[in-house]
């Protein structure tokens, strides 16, 4: 009885819908022989142990994981999670409709057949893929980093977070207005498409750009956009207008003499409200910068780093810590606070402050 039982218990999660018990045994037989197959560094004789422990269990997570294997059997129909990452795999196909969550990384995938229908997580990064299948509808997050992909297929409504960093993609396909997290750093873009509004968080550092992006305003979180290594020579006006809790990141990009003189001028007027500036300048770009501005001159909405990404200039204390009270207080916090520019240790604490805003 205990033996139909099991069996009955397979047959549910390999055919939700066929109550027989006949066709489990083919099923694992068809398991032992993909087992005498494998090569001897595959560890096969536990991926048979983890398949038959998780029908048994009508488990929904199957951990595939690190076991050097060069192929997959028939996998069971109850599964939703499948993780076979740290693997040999060149391929993968006929997977259960079932899946909602695949973790494929580090392996030597070429190949992607059709995605399960309702798919909602798709981690294929570290591998050789040169394009990737139709994506369903239902999917909210792809990682792909670390591939050879030159393009991608059509975005669904649904993502929320693309990573495609360290590629060859030229281009991007309309981006879905729930996006909010976007990496695509490391590849050959020369443009991107529109930003959508809910974007928290983009990484298009080290590419070809050649102009900023339209950024939407959108108060309600703090957001962080990295376009720094790029050819980006100027800055649009309109990005002076977004919100304080925008942070732009644009050091080591070819901004001439004129244009790091118009953001700083334009950052630099009282009651500026505007989004916080990271940039990078050369001994030409700092020379100019001297003879065109007051000595006293000071933008706390930019931050000057040296190639080995250190502060290169410190705001002076009180304004430092006035920055972390609302901005009707701060006059009055930054007066409070100017007997203390002298102290000893004073720029180092102002320094200290100033890089931890950044992490709140």
């Amino acid at each position: 009885m205990r033996e139909i039982n099991m069996l009955r218990n397979i047959s549910s999660c390999l055919f939700p819908h066929i109550s027989t018990i006949t066709s489990p045994n083919h099923y694992l037989s068809e398991w032992d022989d993909w087992e005498k197959q494998g090569l001897p560094e595959e560890q096969r004789t536990e991926a048979v142990r983890r398949l038959r422990a998780c029908l048994t269990s009508k488990g929904h997570k199957l951990d595939l994981r690190a076991l050097a294997l060069s192929s997959l059997p028939v996998l069971p129909a109850c599964i939703k999670k499948l993780d076979v990452s740290c693997n040999k795999l060149t391929i993968l196909t006929d997977l259960p409709e079932n899946i909602k969550e695949l973790i494929a990384r580090d392996n030597f995938l070429t190949h992607i057949s059709a995605l399960p229908h309702y798919l909602i997580t798709l981690d294929v990064s570290e591998n050789q893929l040169e394009n990737l299948p139709l994506l369903p509808d239902t999917i909210k997050s792809l990682s792909a980093e670390y591939n050879r992909l030159s393009t991608l297929p059509s975005l669904p409504l649904n993502l929320k977070k693309l990573e495609v960093r360290n590629n060859e993609l030229q281009t991007l396909p309309s981006l879905p207005s729930n996006l909010k997290i976007l990496k695509v750093a490391h590849n050959h873009l020369t443009e991107l498409p529109p930003l959508p509004r809910r974007l928290q968080l983009l990484f298009a550092y080290s590419n070809r750009l050649s102009n900023l992006p339209n950024i939407q305003e959108n108060i309600i979180m703090r957001r962080f956009f990295y376009f720094e290594n790029n050819q980006i020579t100027t800055i649009p006006t309109n990005l002076f207008r977004l919100d304080p809790h925008i942070t732009i990141e644009i050091a080591n990009n070819p901004l001439s003499d004129q244009t790091l003189l118009f953001l700083i001028q334009q950052t630099s007027v009282p009651n500026f409200n505007g989004p916080q500036f990271r940039i990078s300048l050369s001994d030409q770009n700092r020379l100019f910068l001297r003879q065109m501005l007051p000595q006293n001159l000071h933008s706390r909405h930019i931050r000057v780093i040296t190639e080995g990404g250190q502060n290169f200039q410190i705001p002076p204390l009180p304004e430092t810590v006035a920055a972390w009270f609302p901005e009707a207080d701060r006059r009055e916090v930054s007066t409070q606070w100017t007997s203390f520019s002298t102290e000893e240790n004073s720029r180092a604490f102002s320094a200290f402050l100033d890089r931890l805003s950044d992490t709140v």
